[in-house]
């Protein structure tokens, strides 16, 4: 029960990070980034971080399949991850931009 609700405020948090950004506020946005590692954080602990952030890959929001691909890239769910980054890509904006950085940080292609 307490992963479903964390798992509503991941995925409210990864919408209105962006929200926070498009209105200049990177205090907000960051304390969203914060609150989300320290979840994902603790889903890895427990063993069910790709169960929870695997189907967010198909999320309609661009900013919460992004959020979910930055962070299991890092847990378990690379490939997956890879392929919605990439298609992320196609959009020009910053979550695309966002995007870019994440697969050159991991120094992946940003091309298959």
């Amino acid at each position: 029960m307490k992963n479903e609700k964390d798992l509503e405020k991941f995925v409210q948090d990864a919408i209105d990070e962006w929200s926070d950004v498009y209105a200049g506020d990177a205090k907000a946005a960051n304390a969203r980034i914060r609150a989300a590692e320290k979840m994902v954080a603790r889903w890895a602990k427990e063993g069910v971080v790709l169960d929870l952030l695997l189907p967010l890959l198909e999320h309609e929001a661009a900013s919460v399949r992004f959020a979910a691909a930055a962070h299991l890239i890092n847990h378990g769910g690379k490939e997956q991850a890879v392929v919605v980054l990439r298609d992320l890509l196609k959009q020009p904006n910053l979550i695309s931009s966002s995007a870019s950085a994440v697969l050159r940080i991991h120094k992946i292609s940003v091309t298959p």
